[in-house]
């Protein structure tokens, strides 16, 4: 039987990993990058593994798979590196939140009194009175995984077109052909839409509205002593983490283009906060600021699934792409080579939207 040919838009880490997934399965994958693999939002996010968090509640089944697909990949991919440090949340300042069930065995999230989490954090200075400690959590290099992940794909015959922007879709009546470039069209039975922000420019042509907003967030590098921070702290001030190269990642909202909410701005805040809660921190400097571009559905659930109006045609844009990335990956694979229809995908189809 002749392999499902697919073209996939986007080698963030969610295009990637969707491209590795069908390729793994046997179909032959294009992959079509306007830059580079990564360079987009993937390459500004702060890469918490996190089936926890704020999120709508009908997300949960799709991101409660989440620590157990990164545990498979790393048995698939050998060379994916995932630092396993557990996840501390807390709030600063205030009441404790509330008690709530952990979301998976992997996770095994509790509640730690201020002892433990001493241990833990054997720096931190403001010991909250309890924290939820999440010892199944992690985090990684985005733009590593991502490449990892391509490689993947690329051993099971996958090709890579990478400086190659997409100018539009190829459509015949109410079937999507392929997608043409500037080096001529490309065609294939589905196209994976995974490309971001970007995604709603190229539906629009064909009728399309997708409500897709881009949400500004803010990723501040320090240059710090190595262990300064164990695990993974979160609190009300901010997130903060340890990089592979050693360097502290700390992630904020974005708010203004400059000012006193303005990126600059909240990189001296994040600082300041640093220095004051972490014994040690007083030499940290500054590296560098970046400010990423998420792509955030209207209703903050992923949209994932085929087109409603064109055959062939399948969408993949989502908020938190990093935590998700596997499970979307086998999930999407799945749908498109086997014809099983993912009941984890229920709450995400593009049809909800209209």
């Amino acid at each position: 039987m002749k392999p499902t040919n697919v073209i996939v838009v986007g080698a963030g880490i969610v295009g990637a990993s969707i491209a590795y997934h069908l390729a793994r399965q046997g179909a032959q994958v294009t992959v079509v990058e306007q830059a580079s693999p990564g360079s987009g939002v993937t390459r500004h996010s702060f890469a918490w593994i996190n089936p926890h968090g704020e999120f709508p509640a009908a997300a949960r089944p799709l991101r409660s798979l989440a620590l157990a697909d990164y545990r498979r990949l790393q048995q698939e991919l050998p060379q994916l590196q995932i630092q396993w440090t557990g996840a501390l949340t807390y709030a600063e300042t205030g009441p404790d939140s509330p008690d709530t069930d952990t979301q998976g065995p992997m996770s095994s999230a509790h509640w730690i009194d201020r002892d433990r989490i001493g241990e833990l954090e054997p720096n931190l200075q403001e010991l909250p009175r309890r924290a939820r400690y999440a010892p199944g959590e992690g985090s990684l290099d985005p733009v590593a995984t991502t490449q990892t992940l391509l490689e993947g794909a690329r051993a099971h015959g996958a090709r890579v077109l990478t400086q190659t922007p997409v100018q539009g879709l190829l459509v015949e009546g109410r079937r999507v052909l392929g997608i043409t470039t500037a080096a001529g069209p490309y065609l294939a039975e589905h196209i994976v839409l995974a490309a971001g922000c970007a995604t709603p420019a190229l539906l629009a042509p064909q009728g399309i509205q997708l409500p897709v907003q881009a949400s500004p967030s803010i990723l501040i590098r320090f240059d710090a002593p190595r262990g300064l921070v164990k695990t993974l702290v979160s609190n009300s001030l901010l997130e903060i983490r340890e990089a592979a190269d050693g360097s502290l990642l700390a992630a904020e909202d974005y708010i203004d283009d400059s000012g006193p909410q303005g990126p600059e701005a909240i990189a001296q805040q994040a600082m300041a906060s640093i220095r004051r809660l972490f014994r040690g921190a007083e030499k940290i400097a500054l590296r560098s600021v970046e400010v990423g571009q998420r792509p955030m559905p209207c209703d903050q659930l992923p949209i994932i699934g085929p087109s409603q109006q064109y055959l062939g045609l399948y969408l993949a844009v989502m908020h938190a792409g990093v935590t998700l990335a596997p499970t979307v990956g086998r999930l999407v694979s799945q749908e498109l080579l086997l014809g099983q229809c993912s009941a984890e995908l229920a709450s995400c189809r593009p049809a909800r939207l209209g």
